[in-house]
């Protein structure tokens, strides 16, 4: 991929040009990385890192539209906005982002997705219930039922990622695109929905959750396809999109 067209060529989005479009989370993420002539991560993104990790970061890949098989169930499994493999120091890092303008954190949460699907052949129940018992140790309460699901399965698939690389750490990324044609109502939306999420995990109950930081690491439990051998992190930045 050697540019913003060879991305939409190559590994375009889910729904295609429907989601193609200027402003909009799939084709701004691609073009975040095409600021110059060539592919390099956006500055933002390395600021944070290094700021976070207190070293220079050194990016060995980049991978679009990847798909990370959850477990062993049929069905749709998470589909990555971008795959990101580097290195702080020795450390190896497998960063999961997902791009955000103001679309919302999947159609539903947990708990309406359990529901919808528990007296179906459908093996979302059981998913979900696998998933839950991984990242927080035990079936979904009410706490868990109200989470996005769409964050639960990608932070499942990032430590999936992580341990398929042999990485030391798991980080999954919100990189949320600003412009001022956006629905200020979504994008609140969007921030509660993250916030709860976050502090979902014991361990970051209390934070401040805030634009621009990452937070860990956070020890799960581990279940399935997700180790409990690798440290978890989560955060979010923001880039301004120019018109």
């Amino acid at each position: 991929i050697l540019s913003v067209d060879d991305w939409f060529k190559y590994a375009p989005p889910k729904m295609g040009e429907r989601h193609w479009k200027d402003g909009r989370s799939a084709k701004e993420l691609a073009r975040s990385w095409f600021r110059t002539e060539f592919a390099s991560p956006p500055e933002e993104l390395r600021l944070l890192l290094e700021g976070a990790f207190l070293t220079e970061m050194e990016f060995d890949e980049a991978r679009p539209e990847c798909i990370i098989e959850l477990d062993d169930f049929r069905g749709e499994h998470r589909n990555c906005d971008l795959v990101v493999l580097c290195r702080a120091g020795k450390q190896r890092i497998a960063i999961n982002i997902e791009a955000k303008a103001d679309e919302p954190f999947g159609d539903s949460t947990v708990g309406a997705y359990y529901d919808q699907k528990l007296n179906s052949s459908s093996n979302v129940p059981k998913r979900i219930e696998s998933l839950s018992a991984a990242l927080f140790g035990k079936k979904p309460d009410a706490l868990i039922r109200s989470l996005r699901y769409q964050l639960v399965h990608s932070v499942a698939a990032t430590l999936i990622e992580a341990a398929a690389h042999k990485a030391e750490m798991g980080l999954f990324l919100v990189q949320e695109f600003y412009s001022a044609s956006l629905n200020s109502m979504k994008l609140q939306q969007n921030r509660t929905d993250w916030t709860t999420f976050v502090r979902a995990f014991p361990e970051l109950n209390n934070v401040e959750v805030d634009k621009n930081q990452i937070l860990g690491p956070i020890s799960v439990p581990g279940g399935g396809r997700v180790k409990n051998s690798i440290p978890l992190y989560l955060g979010s930045f923001v880039s301004i999109v120019v018109s």
